[in-house]
């Protein structure tokens, strides 16, 4: 079979010219024009059936009648897997072209590939990276070179004013309001870059002069300021917006206050302490030029803090900043789990604590304690709304999950279960029945692409699902079980078109094709979309497996544990422990979302494509749970579950009531690709409407119910999907009809159940078996 790849993605919109900014890298596609239709052969072959018995239950688990979690134990205490082992070998060891930064204490561990901080990792580690609320560089210029930092404002953001509503709107870059450097750097050619302590929610990064005399930055999420530690170095501050004032305040004896006033009249507090908590008498800062401040004395461990807004209240927490964010959770009641961000301090502050900043969606789930730690400091994010200031060393939030969400068809927002009527079950055995027959899996998966094998596998998983627990049709269920698992076994084998590797450099599963193949997975882009179709195809191959031969029997899953457990210890392994895989790659706590990008560079930092996929990833980790009774994985999922419900509402899926994202931006309905600095409406491999919409939701499963309301199905069908449907005659086609069974089903089963159905309108990885069982379930 030949796919329509094509080797770069269409340019994203040209920014205006002298903002400073830094247009991002090309990066490799992510997903074709069309997908690739599988035109199937053979006579459509059916038999009168008498109508399933719909009263034997979806796959059933023996969970404990008591949740341990309710009880003691933390949600993130290790292990969650079972074998922490070596990857299996048939995955051939190898060196990543990309080589690992110097990272001092971390020479053999695992290395994050996707996170917040990876852009400073790669190439001349001159792009930026987000902690929110702020951005950092490393700069290169020859007459301001150092660590460079800037907040942007939301009066600052260029919006794409050719269209309406605006195509993209981002913030500018670059723009070096504070340099942070020391006296003795001469030239950057003196600073050796060092990084340290890298975990999936904080850094660390060293500016080396020597083993002795460094500028110590610690990275962390949410950080109210900018700390920089100088040891045995003199301080300096430079500027390219300008200097216009300085002045001193009175603080403590312990710490030392100055207001900045920058050419652009924002006044930011520059708060002095040392780690020794003690100063000169004669020591100050002076204005020596419009663009540098340099320190009388050099005080080894001078703690050096930045704010970008300057309320009284923020003085409290000066000289204590975060150096480490862990994570804990506890299940409280079978509705709702509870999480915290555990953030290690150090230095000493009036407060005791020091300042975060949260993100809206954090904010919504605070526990009512929270509040009293809320001072009168906000500040604009640059695409996640308005951050708000607390002065603590915890975030405690709690959150409903998806309890209900398991394999079998539920609308969550609806309420519905399934509830089949004879002629709908009559409709779902014909077509089951002419895919079955006339499937070939082992043909359709065998594609050089990680991501369209998977979307195949996992469409004749759901196939065999339903035949199984649905249909009740054993032998149909025996028929595609044997044919998926002869497929499946390509992959388990290792023996694909591009066989996957395990990458000794930083430690992963890729491709072994080049970085343009495969949406760019040999250099971990989206390897939470890819994995996550095959773990669904194991988990429901196991369950059915378990339910045909007896669990004592199921040889498939003990054969195959190993291999798919890999898989899911690349793109979201919880155990930190684990000397093979990093801990959470690509799902992001503080963003409460996943980010695809890998180890490539770009000027306005990772990126979130689709949505859908993303709750996929997570969805297919509780499916594999339940599958193996690991029921402090379906714990951990569900959590995720719930937390991408809130964000994906709030930043990426636009009901016209929301109030966080731009007036002017959310009458796009969705996002489109969202990066930590910029959002554009668009993808990476066409600007057609049903692309941009679509991307995000697709698969159609159960979860979409959690997250896709009918409200925002509502608004987005009537304004940007209607108009265009009876234009779109491709697989896209079918993603939209299925969608719609979120908001009314039985306008959606119509379409699938009509007569003659059009196979070109389905999707390559969606069947009508699946989209008549799913919109049936419910009409």
């Amino acid at each position: 079979m030949c796919y329509n790849r094509r080797a770069l993605p269409p340019p994203l919109p040209d920014r205006p010219n002298g903002t400073g900014n830094l247009e991002p890298p090309p990066i490799p596609p992510r997903r074709n024009v069309l997908p690739p239709t599988y035109h199937s052969g053979g006579p459509f072959q059916s038999r009168v059936v008498e109508p399933a018995d719909t009263s034997l239950p979806s796959p059933s688990f023996s969970r404990p009648s008591v949740n341990p979690h309710l009880q003691d134990d933390d949600l993130f205490q290790s292990p969650f897997l079972p074998n922490l082992g070596a990857p299996p070998s048939v995955f051939n060891s190898v060196q990543h072209p990309v080589p690992k930064p110097n990272t001092g204490n971390q020479e053999s561990g695992p290395l994050e590939t996707n996170k917040f901080y990876t852009n400073l990792l790669l190439e001349d580690n001159t792009q930026p990276v987000w902690t929110h609320p702020y951005s950092l560089w490393f700069s290169r210029d020859p007459e301001l070179f150092g660590l460079a930092i800037n907040h942007t404002l939301a009066s600052q953001r260029v919006f794409d004013t050719s269209k309406s509503p605006p195509g993209f709107y981002f913030n500018p870059t670059n723009i070096k309001s504070f340099v942070f450097k020391a006296r003795e750097f001469s030239s950057v050619n003196d600073i050796k870059l060092e990084f340290d302590d890298m975990r999936h929610m904080s850094s660390r990064l060293l500016l080396s002069l020597s083993n002795t005399q460094y500028i110590e930055f610690p990275l962390i999420q949410g950080m109210g300021f900018v700390t920089a530690i100088y040891h045995d170095l003199g301080f300096e501050l430079r500027s390219a917006v300008g200097f216009r004032r300085l002045e001193r305040l009175s603080m403590n004896e312990g710490t030392v206050k100055y207001n900045i006033q920058l050419e652009d009249n924002r006044v930011w507090p520059l708060y002095l302490s040392s780690l020794t908590f003690s100063f000169p008498e004669d020591f100050q800062l002076s204005l020596i030029n419009n663009n540098t401040i340099i320190s009388s004395h050099k005080v080894d461990g001078l703690i050096c803090q930045l704010s970008a807004d300057s309320v009284p209240s923020i003085d409290s927490a000066a000289g204590c900043y975060p150096i480490s964010c862990e994570l804990s959770g506890k299940t409280t009641n079978e509705q709702l789990t509870n999480y915290r961000f555990n953030y290690t301090v150090a230095g000493k502050s009036q407060s005791g604590t020091t300042l975060i900043y949260a993100f809206p969606h954090h904010k919504a789930a605070f526990t009512p304690e929270m509040q009293k730690y809320q001072i009168n400091s906000t500040l604009d994010s640059t695409v996640k709304g308005t951050m708000t200031g607390f002065l603590t060393n915890s975030f405690d939030m709690q959150i409903q999950i998806p309890l209900e969400l398991g394999f079998e068809p539920i609308a969550l927002y609806l309420h519905k279960k399934s509830n089949y009527s004879h002629e709908t079950l009559s409709k779902i055995q014909e077509a089951a029945t002419q895919e079955v027959q006339s499937s070939d899996p082992l043909q359709e998966s065998n594609v050089d692409s990680m991501y369209f094998s998977g979307k195949v596998l996992a469409k004749y998983a759901w196939i065999l699902y339903v035949t199984h627990y649905i249909l009740h049709d054993e032998d149909l269920t025996r028929a595609l079980l044997s044919k998926l698992t002869i497929a499946v076994e390509r992959f388990t084998r290792n023996q694909q078109i591009l066989p996957l590797n395990y990458d000794l450099t930083w430690k992963g599963i890729i491709s072994s094709g080049t970085s343009s193949q495969d949406f760019g997975n040999s250099y971990y882009n989206d390897h939470h979309f890819h994995y996550s179709y095959h773990v669904i195809t194991a988990a429901i191959i196991s369950v059915v497996d378990n339910d045909l031969n007896g669990k004592t029997n199921n040889s498939w899953l003990r054969n195959n544990r190993d291999w798919v457990e890999c898989l899911i210890r690349d793109y979201s392994g919880a155990d930190r422990n684990d000397p093979y895989f990093p801990q959470f790659r690509s799902f992001d706590w503080f963003n409460g979302h996943s980010w695809a990008k890998g180890l490539f560079p770009s000027g306005d930092g990772k990126d979130e494509e689709s949505t859908s996929e993303d709750l996929n990833s997570c969805y297919a980790i509780k499916l594999w749970g339940l599958a193996t009774e690991n029921f402090k994985l379906v714990d951990l999922a569900n959590l995720q579950l719930g937390i991408m419900k809130d964000v994906f509402q709030s930043y990426f899926l636009y009901e016209s009531n929301n109030t966080i994202q731009p007036n002017e931006f959310i009458r796009n309905k969705v996002s489109g690709i969202l990066f930590e600095n910029k959002i554009d409406h668009a993808t990476y491999f066409g600007m057609e409407p049903q692309y941009i919409h679509m991307i995000h939701a697709i698969p159609i499963t159960s979860a979409s119910s959690w997250v896709r309301s009918p409200t925002f199905v509502k608004e987005e069908w009537e304004e940007k999907m209607q108009p265009i449907i009876n234009q779109v005659n491709d697989g896209w086609k079918g993603i939209i009809m299925l969608n719609m069974a979120l908001l009314d089903p039985k306008f959606s089963y119509d379409f699938f159940s009509q007569p003659n159905f059009d196979r070109n309108f389905l999707d390559n990885g969606q069947s009508l078996t699946w989209s008549l069982a799913y919109s049936g379930a419910f009409s």
